[in-house]
Formats: structure tokens, sequence, C-alpha cells
């Protein structure tokens, strides 16, 4: 994988959920203008730290694939979660470029089976819980 997946279905989505140990969803939507702002920020991310079977990048439109945000609660775009063999362990509404950052950090390292420093493992936890996601 060397970028990132455009869902159109939940179906896909599962898919890809259950190839990957972690997946990173960008929730957005066409009319908001944050959403457009970090795109191509995200979409460097997925380029340079996509890994097969380990680390996914998606992105769903919320208003293309409604099932998908009712599913994990999506109230506000963008909203990004983080799951891990399936299950939302990270949220981050809005378009914060250093807490995503900190997210792919992670999951890549956790991914990649490296150790992380204890300041990272820091970040992480801090990283509140965004509302809304519930997967």
């Amino acid at each position: 994988m060397a970028n990132y997946t455009a869902i159109s279905s939940s179906l896909q989505l599962e898919e890809l959920i259950h190839e990957n140990e972690y997946t990173l969803i960008d929730f957005w939507a066409t009319w908001c203008p944050p959403c457009k702002a970090i795109a191509p920020f995200f979409e460097k991310l997925a380029k340079e730290n996509a890994t097969d079977k380990k680390l996914a990048f998606v992105k769903v439109d919320v208003d293309a694939t409604k099932d998908v945000a009712q599913q994990y609660k999506i109230s506000a775009m963008p909203t990004f979660l983080l799951l891990r063999n399936g299950v939302v362990c990270k949220a981050v509404r809005g378009a914060d470029a250093k807490a995503i950052t900190k997210l792919v950090t992670y999951a890549r390292k956790k991914g990649n089976g490296e150790k992380t420093t204890d300041e990272e493992e820091e970040e992480f936890s801090q990283i509140e819980f965004g509302g809304g996601a519930s997967g």
C-alpha cells in the first residue's frame, strides 16, 4: 500500500480494517473547509507511512457513505479515528496536524515492532479520545 484508500462502502472499510493492524480513518466532507485544508497533509502522511498489513490510511466522505459515518457516530468534520485490530483506540476531532502526526508515529512504530519512547507513549496517551467515536 503506497497511499490511502477512498472508501465507497462499509464492506470495503471492514475488509481493509481486518487486513491491517492499524487503520487511520479521515472522516471528511466536500463542503468542509478544514477538511480541505488538512487533506494534503493527510495524503503526505499516507504516502510516507502506509505499510501493507500494518498501517492503512483511509478517507471516508461522510455524505457519500453515510452508513459508515453513522456506524462510528461521526458528528464533526474532520474526525480522525485510529483503529487497532478493528477497535477504535484514539480519535482526533478537527484539523490538528500535530495530534494526527502523533497517531501516525505511534501506529507506524507499533505496527513495525519498533520500540516507542516514554515521551511518545506519554504524548499518545494524552491525545484525548475525541467525542463521538465508539467503533
